[in-house]
């Protein structure tokens, strides 16, 4: 599945938990928790890719 889709998938979840916990500043909250998991997934990614590559 595409990545992004996954990205936005996971800003929306975190909108609507930081949300609901009644986080004072739940947008820039959940904007940084989607951007460390970004990292992450596309961290993931690119050593993923990097294995294929070698094993080519």
């Amino acid at each position: 599945m595409n990545l992004l889709a996954w990205i936005g998938v996971i800003f929306v979840a975190h909108i609507a938990l930081y949300f609901a916990l009644g986080t004072e500043n739940w947008i820039s909250t959940a904007t940084l928790a989607t951007l460390v998991w970004a990292a992450a997934l596309y961290g993931i990614r690119f050593f993923i890719r990097q294995r294929q590559r070698e094993r080519t």
